[in-house]
C-alpha cells in the first residue's frame, strides 16, 4: 500500500485498518540519542529543534514533550510551602509542611481547592493541579499560552505527531502532593474534602481540555493512572471503582466530544480493572509490562481487538540487554499481537540509561518488520 503520514498511520492502527507498517510511539529523555540521531551536540540554543528532529526521525508519535535545555536542577517552593525539585526530563516534592494533624492536611487541601477554581475561572495553569514531572504544560501560565506553543512545536514536528499535554488520575496528583500518608489520613478524617478535593483536580483537567481539545492539532489524549505494582494493585479495586474510574470516565467523554482519539497509561498489574477502563471508550492501552503480568500474547487472547501499546521493557532490556535482544522483543511483541493493532515504544521511556543502539534497534525493527 502507499505510504502513510505518521497521524493517519496512527488512526489506521487503532481502527484495525492495514496500515504500511507498524507505528511507533514514546518519550525521549535521553540526551546521547538525541545527539546520535542528530549528530550534533545538544546546547540550551539548539536543544527544542534536535529534539524534535529526533522525534521526527524515529516516532510517529511522541508524548511528554520536555526540551533538554536546561540539564541543572531547579527548586521551587510554592505558595502553600511545598518544595519541588525538577531536572529537565522530570520533577518531584522534596520537602512538605510539617503537617501535625490531619486537620492541618485538611486547611492545606482547601486552600488549593480554592486555588484551583480561581485558575480554573481564569483559564490559568494551575501547578499545584498537576503532578510534577516536565510534562508539556507545565512552564506556560495561560491555557492559550499552552495552545500557541503546542501548535509551534507540532510544526516542529512535521508529520510526527505530538500527544496532546496529559494529566495523570486526581489520586496521583494528591498522593504525590501530600505523600501517601498525608492523603490517607485525610481521605479517612475527612472523606468530604477529600472528596471535593478529587473534583477540584478533576474539574481543572476537564476545563482545560475544553479549552485546548483540536483534532486537527492534537488528534491523540491520554488518560495516565497508577494502576498497580509488578504483582497487584496499588489501592483496593473498590477505591478505582469509587474514585478513579468515574472521573477517568469524565475525561475520556470530555476528549472524545471534542473528536480525539483517547489512549489510557495504566501502569504495572492492571489485570482485576482492564475491562472496566476498556468500558470508559479508549481507544489503546499502554504499557504492556510482561514483568508485571501483563505480556502481548496474553493481552491479545483475552482482548483479539484491543490496540496494545508500549510493550519494550526499558527497565532492564533497553539499558542492559544486546541489540539481538532487543530485535527479538520486537518482533515476538510483534507477532504475539498478530502484526495488528500494536505501537511499538518503551514501556515508559527512552531516559538516559537506555543504550542508544538499543533504542535504535527498537524502532527500525519495528519500522521494517514486513506487514
Amino acid at each position: 500500500m502507499k505510504t502513510l503520514n505518521c497521524r493517519d498511520r496512527v488512526i489506521r492502527c487503532l481502527r484495525g485498518r492495514e496500515i504500511d507498517r507498524i507505528p511507533t510511539f514514546d518519550i525521549l529523555h535521553n540526551i546521547d540519542l538525541i545527539e546520535a540521531v542528530t549528530g550534533r551536540e545538544v546546547t540550551p540554543a539548539n536543544a527544542e529543534d534536535l529534539l524534535c528532529e529526533t522525534a521526527s526521525t524515529l516516532l510517529d508519535l511522541v508524548r511528554h514533550f520536555a526540551v533538554p535545555a536546561d540539564r541543572e536542577r531547579t527548586i521551587v517552593k510554592d505558595e502553600n510551602g511545598f518544595v519541588y525539585e525538577f531536572h529537565w526530563w522530570t520533577g518531584h516534592v522534596v520537602e512538605r509542611p510539617r503537617f501535625r494533624s490531619s486537620g492541618e492536611i485538611e486547611s492545606s487541601v482547601k486552600r488549593d481547592i480554592d486555588i484551583i477554581y480561581d485558575c480554573i475561572g481564569k483559564k490559568k495553569e494551575c501547578h499545584i493541579a498537576r503532578q510534577h514531572v516536565r510534562l508539556f504544560d507545565e512552564p506556560f501560565t495561560t491555557f492559550e499560552e499552552v495552545k500557541s506553543g503546542f501548535r509551534r512545536i507540532s510544526q516542529k514536528l512535521g508529520e510526527t505527531v505530538m500527544l496532546a499535554p496529559e494529566d495523570v488520575s486526581a489520586v496521583a496528583v494528591a498522593a504525590e502532593r501530600y505523600d501517601e500518608t498525608g492523603w490517607w489520613y485525610l481521605y479517612h478524617d475527612h472523606p468530604g474534602t477529600a472528596s471535593r478535593y478529587l473534583d477540584a483536580l478533576t474539574d481543572y483537567q476537564l476545563a482545560f481540555i475544553d479549552d485546548f481539545a483540536d483534532p486537527s492539532v492534537a488528534p491523540f489524549a491520554q488518560i495516565s493512572v497508577p494502576v498497580g505494582t509488578t504483582t497487584g494493585l496499588l489501592y483496593p479495586p473498590e477505591f478505582y471503582r469509587r474514585e478513579v474510574i468515574p472521573r477517568e470516565r469524565r475525561k475520556v467523554e470530555q476528549w472524545k466530544k471534542h473528536g480525539c482519539y483517547v489512549l489510557a497509561f495504566l501502569d504495572g498489574y492492571k489485570w482485576p480493572l482492564l475491562d472496566e477502563f476498556l468500558a470508559l471508550g479508549v481507544d489503546e492501552v499502554h504499557p504492556c509490562e510482561d514483568y508485571c503480568g501483563m505480556s502481548v500474547k496474553a493481552l491479545r487472547q483475552k482482548y483479539p481487538e484491543l490496540v496494545i501499546g508500549q510493550p519494550v521493557d526499558c527497565t532492564r532490556l533497553l539499558p542492559y540487554g544486546t541489540e539481538a535482544e532487543v530485535r527479538r522483543a520486537v518482533t515476538a511483541a510483534i507477532e504475539d499481537a498478530g502484526a495488528r493493532r500494536i505501537i511499538i515504544g518503551s514501556t515508559s521511556e527512552i531516559h538516559p540509561a537506555v543504550k542508544v543502539d538499543n533504542a535504535l534497534a527498537m524502532y527500525e525493527t519495528a519500522r521494517r518488520y514486513p506487514l
